[in-house]
């Protein structure tokens, strides 16, 4: 593969070729001449730590291409989604090389429910950015990029956008809250929410389920959350796994969720973005 040298060391991209790629004039930085070929958008001083299998989303426009026969290194999440090495690093490794990437899962500090695997393709392989894509990286620095989801046989897939506002409402067991209350947008339409999360140590997880006249659809969060003064904020990702009605065939994974609210629990709101096919 191609060889990037960046501010922070190189990085040894693993494709067969690119294409489509929209890039910039060349620059000067600290006397290296870079082309900027993508940009990773920074909102907040959190988003310059680079936190080891948390998503990103960068702003690019190619399509990444591996021939059939290629060797190839994938992160597999809990429920499937799958995110493919672009490029390995020797950022914190100076000594990793290609031949050491097939057995490279053992060296890696998975999340649970995770694991690594390489194998050969049967046919080619392209991973296209039509304005922006999601990546994460391992805690080598090595990158990798989100396979989108492939709806199973019979469904399409839709975007997800809904907004919603909840209040806690009780707590069914020890370390427990239950909020309930509404939401509305693409592609449920206005409906009743209910979310069901466990607290401990900086981490939130738990369940929510969305009823509207078409049907419903239930699923899976996985958060943390930070408390400043007397406000609370979960991040994170939820993953739907089933439903009734119009929902009853719903998959999905890795949807970015997010949620804040006060302290007493009775001013909370949520937002709810990606993809799921039914």
């Amino acid at each position: 593969g191609a060889t990037a040298v960046v501010l922070n060391g190189p990085r040894h991209f693993l494709m067969d070729s690119v294409t489509g790629a929209r890039t910039g004039r060349v620059r000067s930085f600290h006397g290296q001449r870079l082309r900027e070929v993508a940009a990773l958008p920074i909102r907040t001083p959190a988003e310059m730590a680079q936190t080891p299998y948390t998503e990103r989303t960068v702003d690019r426009t190619n399509v990444w291409r591996w021939k059939a026969g290629r060797r190839i290194f994938e992160l597999i999440a809990p429920g499937g989604t799958r995110y493919v090495m672009q490029a390995y690093a020797q950022i914190v490794d100076r000594h990793l090389t290609l031949g050491r990437l097939p057995r490279l899962g053992s060296r890696l500090h998975l999340p649970a429910g995770w694991r690594y695997r390489s194998r050969v393709l049967r046919r080619p392989l392209a991973l296209g950015a039509t304005g922006s894509t999601t990546i994460l990286q391992d805690d080598l620095q090595d990158t990798y990029q989100r396979v989108p989801l492939v709806p199973p046989r019979g469904t399409r897939l839709h975007r997800v956008h809904l907004r919603g506002a909840a209040k806690t409402v009780g707590s069914p067991t020890p370390g427990t809250l239950e909020d309930r209350g509404t939401v509305r947008g693409t592609p449920f339409g206005a409906g009743q929410a209910t979310l069901v999360v466990r607290l401990a140590a900086g981490t939130a997880t738990g369940t929510f389920r969305f009823v509207t006249k078409r049907g419903s659809a239930r699923g899976t969060l996985d958060l943390t959350y930070v408390i400043s003064g007397d406000e609370i904020t979960f991040d994170g990702t939820a993953s739907f796994t089933g439903g009734t009605g119009a929902y009853r065939r719903i998959t999905g994974q890795r949807l970015k969720a997010h949620d804040h609210n006060h302290l007493d629990g009775q001013s909370g709101t949520f937002s709810l973005d990606g993809e799921v096919a039914y």
